[in-house]
């Protein structure tokens, strides 16, 4: 081989090196790969990469199963929270709970205490006794409480320690993964429905899966 065609070579050899990066560095600029947090993972959500928490549609489904668990978070009126001016809703396959929030110093962090429908003609009052709540007939079994756990989790699955309140972006996950024992040995303790049997709700976390043009109206039209 002669020094000339080898230099040839060598020269079309770093042109084509030199090329293929460009269309890599090119490619990667407009293709980024996803950012993951250290230690966590990503996690994907439907509908639109932002939503105010009012307008937030969230479900947790099993495999196998039509049924559907919805958690709607809705602007309140006159709320009883200085937590959050939203009320949690809890539509389940049986029926519907109301709930308020509230946040506890140290490591308690959120709880969603049981009310009625806030917008029935009777407004909104607590289910549950002292020292939870002002119902005088309401259960006052700590075991209860500490079913009502709310948890919120952000897109690196780290948990945040503040209710969702209207305006603010609405959390991907959320997870309440006590509550299903109280809805079914204690389903009175959150509703004021009469009779309320037992109503089986599956461990797991809800997803955001939409968001509503508009908030989440408390009563229909």
């Amino acid at each position: 081989m002669s020094r000339k065609s080898g230099r040839s070579r060598l020269l079309a050899w770093m042109l084509t090196a030199a090329f293929m990066s460009v269309a890599w560095a090119t490619q990667v600029q407009s293709n980024p790969a996803p950012r993951l947090a250290s230690g966590s993972l990503s996690v994907p959500v439907a509908g639109p990469a932002t939503c105010p928490a009012e307008r937030a549609v969230y479900e947790l489904r099993v495999p196998d199963s039509d049924d559907v668990w919805r958690i709607e978070l809705v602007p309140a009126q006159n709320t009883r929270s200085i937590a959050s001016d939203l009320y949690m809703k809890l539509v389940t396959p049986v029926r519907t709970y109301w709930f308020k929030f509230e946040v506890s110093q140290g490591y308690s962090g959120i709880s969603v205490l049981p009310v009625t429908d806030p917008y029935s003609d009777t407004g909104s009052r607590d289910l549950l006794g002292p020292p939870f709540g002002d119902n005088p007939d309401g259960t006052q079994d700590p075991d209860v409480l500490s079913t009502l756990r709310f948890l919120v989790f952000d897109e690196s699955l780290t948990v945040l320690f503040e209710p969702p309140v209207s305006g603010d972006e609405a959390p991907p996950l959320i997870m309440m993964p006590e509550i299903g024992q109280t809805l079914w040995y204690n389903t009175a303790a959150l509703t004021d429905s009469a009779g309320a049997d037992r109503d089986p709700m599956p461990r797991g976390m809800f997803k955001r899966t939409g968001c509503l043009v508009t908030p989440h109206r408390p009563i229909p039209d």
